[in-house]
């Protein structure tokens, strides 16, 4: 995995339509981007820290496009949405930065 691999996943959340597998795999890459730049959730499994650890912080486009991801996902199904209101405002304070 790479930051390639995470844009590339984030990306494909906003051009087609969330499948659940999709939609997991962009909260994956999601929280490795919120992670990366200083706001991990409260639980984060060791392999992600260790990952985030040694890769550094995303640029500011790469954090755009996983607040634009989630929203993406959000809207497609009522159930994400509930679910994604804490990585969303993690990843809108880094924006705000």
């Amino acid at each position: 995995m790479n930051w390639n691999t995470l844009r590339g996943t984030l990306q494909a959340a906003c051009d087609e339509p969330a499948s659940a597998e999709l939609a997991e795999r962009a909260i994956e890459a999601a929280e490795i981007v919120a992670s990366a730049a200083g706001e991990p959730p409260d639980e984060l499994p060791e392999e992600t820290r260790n990952w985030v650890e040694t890769h550094g912080v995303p640029d500011d486009e790469l954090v755009e496009l996983a607040i634009r991801a989630m929203k993406c996902v959000a809207l497609a199904s009522d159930e994400w949405r509930d679910g994604l209101n804490d990585l969303r405002y993690r990843l809108g304070d880094i924006a705000a930065a």
